[in-house]
């Protein structure tokens, strides 16, 4: 298909700080910049912590990115892109869509939060109508697409890009889950507290070795409460030598960690959880995922691990999915085979990404 060259003002955070949303809208902006003329407004705050000065400095960003709609509001080829603002961040996104609207910007909104999706928030509906049914939106997985339909109204124009565009495979040899008469290793790399999981992964491997599974877990992500430090310790001591803990890592560490561990165990019980990173990097390196379904989960880890339905103890069937992976070991995927899958899916992902903003909507 060939491109048609746009100018576009994409309006969004990105890192520093690193998370999710901020690395994808990265990401996505260098891909866009290979075809088109790509104007970056980062509206991260400069200001960490939520106060006063928080919402000033993220005010004065929003207010920078309006002036640049604004002066680029001649150019025939213009778009604008960014990604949807979730809680209090809806009245930036609110603004923004106006002027875009008012300016007559062909507008792509890009939605990374199940949080107005899960439940129906009046906010996000004025967003919808401020922005008016022109604009195209991009949602991570076709379940995050029909609920927000049934949330609010089905888009006229919209398109499924998931987050797999953006995590490119890492080269993997043709191995095994594990050798024989080695221990199962299972991992978590997240954000390490309770609403992402770790008293559950801690649950979890207690139970292994109640049930005499050879198993070692280790963690890995930064550890900011105390609360959630203290029962580290409790359970490194208590497992004596089962769990380890890796603290956070980046670039090739984290590639090593994902290369270190067979399973990649995910119970989160976040509300408003979507479609994490983590998991496409996992995949990458080949591990089988055990998951809570929740948001696109399901259909990220598809036919290589185990999820749970949230409302069932995430435990027992954890356990009894690790003790059948260890008596069929010979029967399940190569770690290349699960990587080759997700190099599949990352290629298709990332061309349609590329193609989105070319296809979704006409030069004004």
């Amino acid at each position: 298909m060939q491109i048609n060259r746009r100018f576009i003002v994409a309006i969004g955070q990105v890192p520093p700080p690193t998370d999710g949303l901020a690395y994808i809208t990265s990401e996505y902006v260098k891909l866009l910049a290979e075809d088109h003329e790509v104007k970056l407004l980062n509206i991260s705050p400069k200001v960490a912590k939520r106060s006063l000065a928080y919402h000033l400095s993220r005010t004065a960003t929003v207010l920078l990115a309006s002036i640049h709609l604004m002066l680029n509001a001649w150019r025939g080829n213009r778009a604008c892109y960014m990604p949807c603002q979730s809680d209090f961040g809806l009245v930036y996104t609110i603004y923004l869509l106006a002027l875009a609207r008012l300016l007559g910007y062909p507008t792509y909104l890009h939605h990374h939060n199940f949080g107005y999706i899960n439940e129906r928030r009046r906010i996000m509906a004025v967003a919808l109508r401020v922005a008016g049914p022109k604009v195209a939106h991009i949602f991570l997985c076709e379940r995050m697409l029909e609920e927000f339909g049934e949330a609010y109204w089905k888009p006229k124009r919209s398109i499924v890009i998931s987050n797999a565009a953006f995590v490119p495979p890492p080269p993997q040899g043709d191995q095994p889950l594990r050798s024989p008469g080695q221990p199962l290793k299972i991992g978590l790399l997240s954000n390490l507290n309770r609403e992402k999981g770790l008293y559950l992964f801690l649950d979890l491997l207690r139970a292994t070795r109640d049930h005499g599974l050879n198993v070692q877990g280790t963690l890995a992500g930064p550890l900011r409460e105390q609360d959630d430090r203290s029962a580290l310790d409790v359970a490194k001591e208590e497992l004596d030598g089962r769990l380890s803990y890796a603290g956070p890592l980046y670039g090739a560490d984290k590639i090593k960690y994902y290369e270190s561990i067979d399973v990649f165990v995910f119970p989160t019980i976040y509300a408003n959880e979507a479609q994490p990173t983590v998991l496409y990097e996992a995949l990458a390196a080949g591990n089988a995922i055990i998951a809570y379904e929740r948001g696109c989960i399901a259909s990220q880890v598809g036919k290589h691990g185990l999820i749970i339905p949230q409302q069932e103890p995430f435990v027992p069937a954890a356990v009894a999915w690790l003790r059948n992976l260890e008596a069929s070991r010979e029967t399940m995927a190569s770690r290349a085979s699960i990587a080759r899958d997700m190099t599949d899916i990352h290629i298709a992902e990332k061309a349609k990404a590329r193609r989105a903003v070319s296809a979704l909507l006409p030069f004004s």
